[in-house]
């Protein structure tokens, strides 16, 4: 009876020291050929050092910079560049590793999705999601994750979700998408705090470079947003990937546009009409403010949920879980519709798939494990078809049928079918059951 602590401690060691060792070797080989993480250390060395203009023609980093960051990101990134650029990359990588782990724990443990093979295959309709920003370095799975701790904590402690997102909204401005959200779901001081604190957290850059300085880069930073969120079509020099947002779909099927202009002209054509591009783009904004009035009266109406179909729950504990799955689901329906909804849905946005993805693999889980009436049956028929799709994708040969699909917009439809599959509430005209666990 005795050796078995020291069994399982040998096991906890040796299980801990070869995923150190993995995901060592994993960031090496990453970082040798990292996209995105050179340009945010040879900028955030300009900013420090002045050794070449931070934004614009002469930084060095190519122009125009439709990836560029606010003076706070560069900031807080600068320690970083105390590091040879090999180093600071395979640490940036490491990092991204340790942030995948804590928080696909964190949803798993909500979920109750136990077992190693279970995660294992939850996770791996995410795996070109991840395998695509891990080789890029994008800084946007950090921001994710920032809000991704916002909605996680924001119950418990709302002071930490209200900076996670605060911080996200001012190292990249999507995140802010999600503010009338907490408000429309009930957690209205986290929304009014966020924005303090964002404020707050923009000016801060202020008093390390100058008030002076600082507007100028901020103005800077501003017009290249702005300007990127009103182009278009597809900006030309938008790594030549198709957005997969409903914005660019519909851009892509209702205009002709000049592919000719951007890096990679390999990407057929796909049009059905030649419209007015003004009249295509008045159509997407009455449709994006639709669908963001449907998801703020969704989740509004999620703040009591669920319900039960026959009298309440047997113990407190069991109303809580139901309570705590189903409001995964609803921030699973909200990260769709920020992919869905945004002017731009690039490669390295398509990340943040990664919660919805495990939510709906762990409702289908529950579903099948503890014999929960959790979806009814066309909810998991769309959950089944869009993750096995979603797995199916990366295993088609061809770079031709690659950009073929791309330009189709597979990943804007996936994530439609995802969010159809998340958005089921009720079952035979009765509010949606949850089961008591083994929990």
């Amino acid at each position: 009876m005795s050796d078995i602590p020291a069994r399982a401690r040998y096991k906890t060691i040796l299980f801990a020291s070869t995923s150190l060792i993995l995901v060592l070797f994993l960031s090496v080989r990453i970082a040798r050929r990292i996209v995105d993480f050179p340009v945010y250390y040879w900028t955030s060395l300009a900013l420090l050092t002045g050794y070449a203009p931070v934004y614009g023609p002469g930084s060095g980093m190519g122009f125009p910079q439709f990836y560029r960051y606010p003076p706070l990101f560069l900031l807080l990134f600068s320690p970083l560049t105390l590091l040879p650029l090999k180093s600071a990359a395979v640490l940036w990588t490491a990092l991204q590793f340790a942030v995948l782990y804590f928080l696909a724990r964190a949803l798993f443990l909500r979920l109750q999705l136990n077992g190693i093979l279970a995660r294992i295959l939850a996770l791996l309709p995410a795996a070109p999601y991840l395998v695509l920003e891990f080789h890029y370095g994008n800084a946007q799975f950090y921001v994710f994750a920032l809000v991704a701790l916002a909605l996680l904590c924001m119950k418990k402690r709302p002071i930490l979700g209200a900076f996670a997102l605060a911080l996200g909204i001012s190292l990249k401005v999507w995140p802010l998408f999600f503010v009338p959200y907490c408000f429309a779901l009930g957690y209205r001081r986290v929304a009014q705090w966020t924005l303090g604190i964002a404020l707050g957290l923009t000016l801060v850059p202020a008093a390390f470079l100058g008030p002076r300085t600082y507007a100028q880069l901020l103005k800077q930073w501003g017009a290249q947003e702005f300007g990127l969120a009103a182009t278009p079509g597809e900006p030309p020099g938008l790594v030549g990937f198709p957005s997969q947002s409903l914005h660019s779909m519909m851009m892509r099927t209702f205009v002709s546009l000049d592919y000719s202009r951007l890096p990679d002209s390999n990407y057929p054509k796909f049009n059905l009409a030649a419209l007015d591009s003004r009249a295509v783009e008045l159509a997407w904004a009455v449709l994006a403010a639709a669908g963001y009035a449907g998801l703020l009266l969704f989740a509004s109406r999620q703040r009591d949920a669920p319900r039960f179909e026959s009298g309440p729950p047997e113990t407190p504990q069991w109303e809580t879980n139901a309570r705590e799955i189903n409001e995964l689901r609803v921030h699973s329906v909200a990260f769709c519709g920020y992919l869905l909804l945004q002017p731009f849905t690039q490669r390295t946005d398509l990340v943040v798939l990664l919660w919805p993805i495990l939510v709906g693999a762990g409702l289908l889980y529950r579903n099948q494990v503890y014999r929960e009436q959790v979806l009814p049956r066309w909810s998991q028929a769309a959950l089944w078809a869009a993750l096995s799709l979603m797995v199916l994708q990366a295993l088609l040969p061809g770079a031709a049928t690659q950009r073929t699909l791309e330009v189709l917009g597979l990943n804007f439809w996936l994530t439609c079918l995802l969010t159809f599959g998340l958005l089921a509430t009720k079952k035979n005209g009765t509010p949606l059951r949850v089961a008591q666990t083994d929990n």
